[in-house]
């Protein structure tokens, strides 16, 4: 199968390079951003090496929506941080009256005087900017959160009795005691979000950024990921080395997730765009579709009818899309412009392999005036000796004394379409095919040799195909002609797309979602690979 890429590697190398490093991610809610910083925690080299600091959402929580995660946190690890970030000493009823339960709660919120962190190296991380900061707060120079000005002080909340003890900045202080502990290792700091801590100290989101990116990222070289949930630009921007976009788009009524790279700093980055899926609870993005076909090749191994009704299309995930192509039906295929021809290349290899193989023929009019010793050049690669002339006939419009050589070519005259394109014709060239055939045609080839109003003289043809319960499938783009009348009439209406460099493919009828398409040849030829971008 293909090896599947999370993170984009620009962002993983961007990382990695020495010294410490800072990206601030973005979004609307829903985009991801909690399900990136997790998964680049992991795909950095580890969970040991990271501290993620939470501040909406509970460990338990995180468990829940990310199972993958708690497996990868070994017991005593202190990567995630809780809601309250804080070791309960204990929470036991003191007083009930009335149906009114008072409960005290003690939150110890670490040292301030000295760090009891241990580190190998001996080291001690710069705090300098914290400590700064702190005696700020003190004076009450800076907090304008209550909770945060009267440390020691008990009161009454939420039918409990809190008294916080310790350090001014405990979240901060907990996140620098890892970083100093894993000294001279380097530790990725993940705060999500950003927001709600400065929110809950009463501070400045731009403050504290100053502040770890002074302290942790450019004196300790530690690699620090800040969410924000302000999906738009911000002053902030501009302190972060980095800075990754996330959203959630609509495409032809669809959700469509896009993660823009809009800056890293120092590094090369050469695809800014990425669309990516949260399928699985895991973060994926796709870089540009490519396509290169591996040199050996397998002979092609018949992929069987989902249904008694119903014909293979050759690929295994498409069956499981559409359910198959009903005999007797009609298909379109829409294709996108700039769509790699590849692609498409590679959906009508499996038609046509996966009817041959099954003994079925085959009658093809290829893109682009594609003659019949292209197609043989495209498919027969995958088939048996001999197979691809014995059940495949592809119409050229080309001279008569051209075709001498093609055995597997049927001479069209371009001038009737109907008489050109005869089904009984099709059946005579093929006596030993089994039916249901399929007629594969493509109107771009048949616009411009018969003009724009192919489909109506086809109309013997596709009764003739429908008559005798075979399959139509017809190709076209968006420019040709027949492209809306083509969907209208049929059944089945899939569509493939370029976005972002990434080709998807999706269908009208039935209605899917997006998937991202591509293709699998661990098998020795083409199949198709589709994951959903949920």
């Amino acid at each position: 199968m293909l090896a599947k890429k999370g993170i984009p590697a620009e962002v993983l190398k961007f990382f990695q390079t020495p010294g410490g490093h800072s990206v601030i991610v973005k979004g609307s809610a829903g985009t991801g951003k909690t399900t990136f910083a997790l998964q680049l925690t992991e795909e950095l080299g580890g969970i040991n090496s990271s501290y993620y600091m939470s501040t909406r959402v509970s460990d338990t929580t995180l468990y829940n929506q990310f199972p993958w995660l708690k497996d990868r946190v070994r017991a005593g690890e202190n990567m995630v941080a809780g809601r309250h970030y804080s070791r309960m000493l204990g929470q036991e009823p003191v007083l009930a009256e009335e149906g009114t339960q008072i409960s005290l709660e003690m939150r110890i919120l670490g040292e301030k005087a000295q760090s009891k962190a241990v580190n190998v190296g001996g080291k001690k991380v710069d705090r300098t900017e914290l400590q700064k900061l702190e005696g700020r707060i003190e004076m009450g120079e800076e907090a304008e959160d209550e909770e945060y000005k009267g440390v020691g002080e008990g009161e009454v909340k939420e039918d409990s009795l809190i008294f916080d003890l310790g350090s001014d900045l405990p979240e901060i202080d907990m996140a620098y005691d890892a970083v100093e502990k894993n000294l001279p290792e380097r530790t990725l700091v993940v705060i999500d979000s950003i927001d709600a801590l400065s929110e809950r100290y009463g501070l400045s989101s731009s403050k504290l950024i100053n502040v770890l990116q002074k302290d942790l990222v450019e004196s300790s070289m530690a690699n620090v990921l800040y969410v924000l949930e302000n999906s738009g630009e911000t002053k902030l921007d501009y302190l972060g080395d980095g800075v990754i976009m996330f959203r959630s788009d609509e495409y032809g009524g669809r959700r469509l997730r896009t993660m823009s790279i809009e800056k890293l700093r120092g590094s090369e980055v050469r695809q800014h765009k990425y669309l990516y899926t949260l399928d699985g609870g895991r973060l994926r993005a796709f870089e540009s579709s490519r396509h290169s076909r591996p040199a050996e090749t397998s002979n092609w191994s018949a992929v069987p009818d989902p249904s008694k009704e119903c014909v293979s299309t050759g690929h295994v995930a498409i069956d499981a899309l559409i359910g198959g192509l009903r005999e007797g039906g009609l298909g379109a295929l829409e294709i996108g412009a700039n769509v790699p021809t590849e692609f498409v290349d590679e959906l009508r290899t499996g038609l046509i392999c996966n009817f041959a193989t099954m003994g079925r023929g085959v009658a093809h009019v290829p893109p682009g005036k594609a003659g019949a010793e292209s197609v043989k050049q495209m498919a027969g690669r995958y088939l048996a000796e001999g197979l691809f002339d014995k059940r495949v006939r592809v119409f050229e419009s080309t001279p008569m004394g051209t075709l001498e050589e093609s055995k597997s070519a049927i001479h069209v005259e371009g001038s009737n379409i109907d008489t050109d394109l005869k089904w009984n014709n099709v059946e005579y060239h093929l006596p030993s095919a089994k039916h249901p055939f399929l007629s594969l045609m493509a109107f771009d080839t048949l616009e411009s040799v018969y003009g724009p109003s192919v489909l109506e003289g086809m109309s013997g043809h596709i009764a003739a195909v429908r008559r005798s319960k075979d399959i139509f499938i017809g190709t076209s783009t968006a420019t040709t002609a027949s492209n809306q009348k083509l969907a209208d009439l049929a059944s089945v209406h899939i569509k493939l797309q370029i976005v972002a460099g990434t080709v998807l493919l999706y269908c009208e009828k039935p209605y899917t979602e997006i998937y991202h398409l591509a293709f699998d040849y661990s098998g020795g030829f083409p199949q198709v690979v589709l994951t959903p971008l949920v």
